[in-house]
């Protein structure tokens, strides 16, 4: 095990490498950043002439968010990782909370609870719940690996018990993707952290049917978004239209600003849907694009991971769950709008509009450029050679 181990520290890559690496996932993150505010100011502005005014106040908004999803990226990739550690289970501890506020306190938008007003800011209890789960999960399983390393029993169900209280918050909100969603990283997380697959698979498809039933008997709206995707009726007008709005781009789209769709055929342009609004007016290269660049942060971020194993679990887990939280929701995202999943209310990372959104996935790019800064620090001036 120990021989196993220094040869898997040795065949490391350059620190030049890793921050190669670094620079794309901050690049592409800038990118997709600045193309989100390219594509808020296209479908603001359409939503302010037929509310009658100059302007809408989005962008403007959207703007304040990226100037502090600034501040929290450079934050997170400055903080030492033991910090992240110490602050994981508080941070788990106030996202249960928010949950709990956000069903007593949150006002009903669309038949659920998922914001919670203070001082006249929303804020998605959700999405820190990501986070939280990322820091929580990350640290226990590096203790777990490293009491396993000393012959200790670590058992798994009163690790994953705050996360199952979680979900079941969010679920009532209703919020059924997001709880898919936490499901799956955690998931993801317990492979990563060599959890044997015949205590990992009973867990998933256990706890994830569960949900779906319990969803799905409960709230009406999953039940016409399931039917919709089915083929039965359903509400799907939004998904048709964002169908329609991406048919209609072509290969080059009808151009910045030319769209037709988001003028008031489907409620979520800049949001939930802003996918469609660059395929109607960027067209399929557009598209490609944005396909394009969260695969290069999905390759970028998986080999600050593999490389971050010179750091320990810790370092490894971190990098690698929140490469999967970008990269998942994207994906989410981008089938919903093109009806490959049934609708579920995930947002477009650093493109679609939100606060809570952007910061979250600020603070994961912080987190990976942490890693990175450190892996390089840490990893050899030459590359091994056998």
């Amino acid at each position: 095990m120990a021989r196993g181990r220094t040869l898997t520290v040795k065949s490391l890559s350059t620190g030049r490498e890793v921050q190669h690496a670094g620079r794309m996932v901050l690049g592409v993150a800038a990118g997709l950043v600045a193309l989100g505010l390219v594509m808020v100011y296209s479908t603001s502005s359409a939503m302010g002439n037929l509310a009658g005014d100059a302007h809408s106040g989005v962008l403007v908004r959207q703007l304040r968010w990226v100037v502090l999803g600034i501040l929290v990226a450079w934050g997170a990739a400055r903080v030492p990782l033991e910090l992240l550690r110490k602050v994981a289970l508080p941070l788990l501890g106030l996202a249960i909370v928010l949950l709990a506020l956000t069903l007593v306190l949150g006002p009903a938008v669309k038949g659920s609870r998922r914001w919670l007003y203070v001082a006249g800011v929303s804020i998605q209890a959700s999405e820190l719940l990501k986070l939280g789960v990322l820091l929580y999960l990350a640290d226990r399983l590096a203790e777990r690996e490293n009491a396993q390393a000393l012959g200790a029993k670590c058992p798994l169900l009163p690790m994953l018990a705050p996360i199952g209280i979680a979900v079941m918050l969010v679920l009532v909100e209703p919020d059924l993707g997001t709880s898919l969603f936490i499901v799956a990283e955690a998931v993801i997380l317990l492979g990563l952290a060599g959890v044997r697959p015949t205590r990992v698979i009973p867990f998933a498809v256990t706890v994830i049917p569960v949900i779906v039933f319990f969803a799905y008997t409960r709230f009406p709206h999953v039940r016409s978004r399931l039917a919709m995707y089915t083929g039965g009726p359903g509400s799907g007008s939004q998904v048709h239209e964002a169908l329609v709005a991406i048919g209609s781009g072509g290969v080059f789209g009808k151009g910045l600003g030319q769209g037709a769709q988001k003028l008031g055929y489907f409620s979520e342009a800049h949001n939930d849907f802003i996918f469609a609004v660059i395929g109607e007016e960027l067209g399929f290269l557009g598209c490609a694009g944005v396909v394009i660049a969260f695969m290069l942060l999905a390759w970028y971020g998986k080999t600050i991971a593999w490389r971050a194993r010179v750091l320990g679990p810790h370092a490894l887990y971190l990098a690698a769950g929140a490469t999967f939280i970008l990269v998942f929701q994207a994906l989410i995202n981008i089938a919903v709008v093109t009806a490959t999943a049934p609708t579920k209310g995930v947002s477009l990372p650093f493109i679609s509009t939100g606060g809570s959104n952007l910061l979250m996935a600020c603070a994961c790019v912080g987190i990976i450029l942490n890693v990175a800064r450190r892996a390089a620090a840490a990893a050899p001036d030459e590359p091994w050679e056998p």
